[in-house]
């Protein structure tokens, strides 16, 4: 069972829809991040609908990511009489869900760093992105698969790199862009090249696009996300 992709593009690249993956096992439903994209495609997929168990994992706080968050809990409260989990390292999220009118009755707050049930584990490791604001990827582990996913982050943290580098991660998802600039919030091409060996480039899929760079990326030996 592989992860699944609502989007794949950045706050600035709506036509690609937010990025936001997701896996279903049995009828749970596990998603990462709720941008403003996203419940429409949750609605018109009735993935919300099929489920009965939904539990998503946030990885920051900027609007590309957490935009229809909101929305996605009150229509599984109210409409589908569900009650969703969402999990954050911090309790920032609860403050402005609450400022949205979302109160805590209607959904299940998770404030932790990792989960875990008999059929995934999910751990949060904090990543660089933005001075401002806190940012986590996430170590996945279900099916005898381990992967990583970045969230918004403009480097591999070295723990991270190490395991994939000794096999045993087993695939990265990596929040790549296509130019590099002076200030860095997402991980430039050139150095996503100087540190993945040509050899396990095919285990490195790229996504959060601000520009369409699919045929530099297949040229190079990277995988990269398609919705």
């Amino acid at each position: 069972m592989e992860l699944q992709f609502l989007g794949c593009g950045s706050a600035f690249n709506p036509l690609l829809g937010n990025t936001s993956s997701y896996i279903e096992i049995g009828r749970h439903l596990y998603l990462i991040d709720a941008g403003e994209s996203v419940f429409y495609k949750l609605f018109k997929e009735e993935i919300l609908k099929r489920n009965e168990e939904i539990t998503i994992f946030i990885t920051h706080m900027h609007g590309d990511h957490i935009g229809s968050l909101a929305s996605i809990i009150s229509y599984c409260y109210f409409v589908l009489r569900k009650k969703v989990s969402v999990v954050y390292p911090k309790d920032d999220l609860w403050k402005l869900l609450n400022l949205m009118g979302i109160a805590s009755s209607i959904y299940d707050r998770l404030e932790c760093y990792a989960f875990k049930n008999d059929e995934i584990k999910m751990r949060a490791i904090s990543v660089k992105h933005a001075d401002d604001i806190s940012c986590y990827g996430y170590i996945m582990e279900w099916e005898g698969k381990k992967i990583y996913y970045s969230g918004d982050s403009y480097e591999i943290p070295q723990d991270i790199y190490k395991d994939f580098m000794a096999g045993n991660i087993d695939r990265i998802y990596q929040d790549t862009t296509e130019f590099k600039t002076s200030h860095l919030s997402h991980l430039p091409l050139e150095e996503l090249e100087k540190c993945i060996p040509v050899n396990l480039r095919n285990k490195v899929f790229c996504i959060h696009f601000t520009t369409d760079f699919a045929n530099k990326l297949k040229e190079k030996g990277f995988q990269y996300v398609k919705v």
